[in-house]
């Protein structure tokens, strides 16, 4: 590609020269586009913009590629007795590799269009309250014929009037929703960092209070989210694209203190992304984001800190990480029946640690 055709985002994004620049993995690449800067001023913005969404989009995270061949290899070599890991395949992680350069071609959106598409709205009398412990996954079928699966530590209230003029619910957690239609009574969605509004569709939220992200992943029909924060934005998502809303860090440390409280007051928000989601030959099953609905514990180029608020929900325990270094492992695994000591011990195989178990309590230290 000539200097001349670098004219949008996605020409520098797409290039992999600019990505080695932009990880800082090739000096030939950055000196190069160095001097390029040097000599386009005029596109500095342009640059210092598509420098930001690829560390956004990446960061500094190992090669996806990396970790397999490495887990591939140590399984291979070292197998856990009675742990049988199904991993994932190639043809799988092929498409989760396309999801960088669907991401591209879509972009990160920036939203600054406000929109009254969806009028605010509000719960003042919560009716009925379906909830989820720690360890546990229950499917529930709301009086419209809807049906909300909710993952671990989770909770769906229901407006007082629910399936009246409007089907209103409040989530904390996570749920799969299959929204039965009815085009005269809107079902709307509320979490912390958005609002969903629906006609009837299938759809996925996360909404963790914990979590630096919130998230929904559309199965199929139409939703439009409009985002909370200090500029409240609106989009409509098509089936298999995935919206992600990055957390104000400073907000989420105030959570923390609060002992991760839930909230619904207007966050500000950071960003918000958009991605396409390959479907491998049509079947939705194979969507990472909602695996879990299957009893599929889908672990894709996730670092040790996020990991371990997962591993606690998902098997009710309580884990601590003994450094900062800890916290910035990074894995890519699946797993399905697995106990929390075949996990821990198959992550053994990427990464070298210890941990310790005291009933619900786990101490994880670096080897």
């Amino acid at each position: 590609m000539s200097q001349k055709d670098y004219k949008q985002l996605e020409d520098f994004l797409i290039d992999d020269t600019f990505q080695k620049y932009c990880s800082g993995e090739d000096k030939n690449c950055i000196l190069y586009w160095q001097q390029y800067c040097l000599n386009h001023p005029e596109q500095a913005e342009m640059i210092l913009k598509a420098k930001r969404l690829y560390q956004i989009l990446v960061g500094n995270r190992k090669s996806i590629h990396e970790q397999m061949e490495r887990l591939k290899t140590d399984l291979q070599s070292t197998p856990i007795e009675s742990v049988p890991i199904r991993q994932i395949t190639w043809q799988k992680w092929g498409a989760i590799a396309a999801v960088f350069v669907a991401l591209i071609g879509s972009g990160l959106w920036y939203y600054s269009r406000p929109t009254n598409d969806i009028a605010p709205q509000t719960i003042t009398n919560v009716g009925q309250v379906y909830q989820t412990k720690k360890g546990e996954k229950k499917t529930f079928e709301l009086i419209d014929g809807s049906t909300v699966t909710l993952n671990s530590a989770s909770k769906l209230e229901l407006s007082s009037d629910f399936n009246g003029e409007l089907r209103l619910v409040r989530l904390v957690g996570e749920g799969y929703f299959q929204v039965a239609k009815n085009r005269e009574k809107p079902f709307m969605v509320q979490a912390s960092d958005f609002d969903i509004k629906v006609l009837g569709t299938t759809f996925n939220v996360k909404s963790y209070p914990e979590e630096p992200t919130a998230e929904a992943v559309l199965v199929e029909g139409s939703i439009e989210m409009k985002s909370k924060g200090q500029r409240e934005n609106s989009v409509v998502i098509k089936p298999n694209q995935k919206i992600t809303i990055f957390k104000n860090q400073a907000e989420l440390a105030v959570n923390a203190s609060k002992g991760n409280k839930s909230t619904l007051s207007k966050l500000p928000i950071k960003e918000i992304a958009i991605e396409n989601i390959p479907v491998v030959e049509s079947n939705t099953t194979e969507i990472p984001d909602i695996a879990w609905k299957e009893n599929r514990l889908e672990i894709v180029d996730q670092d040790f800190e996020s990991l371990r608020r997962t591993l606690e929900r998902w098997y009710d325990v309580d884990i601590q990480l003994q450094s900062e270094e800890l916290k910035r492992y990074r894995f890519t695994a699946t797993f399905s029946r697995e106990n929390i000591t075949q996990v821990l011990s198959a992550l053994q195989k990427v990464e070298p640690f210890k941990f310790e178990l005291y009933g619900k309590k786990i101490t994880i230290s670096e080897k």
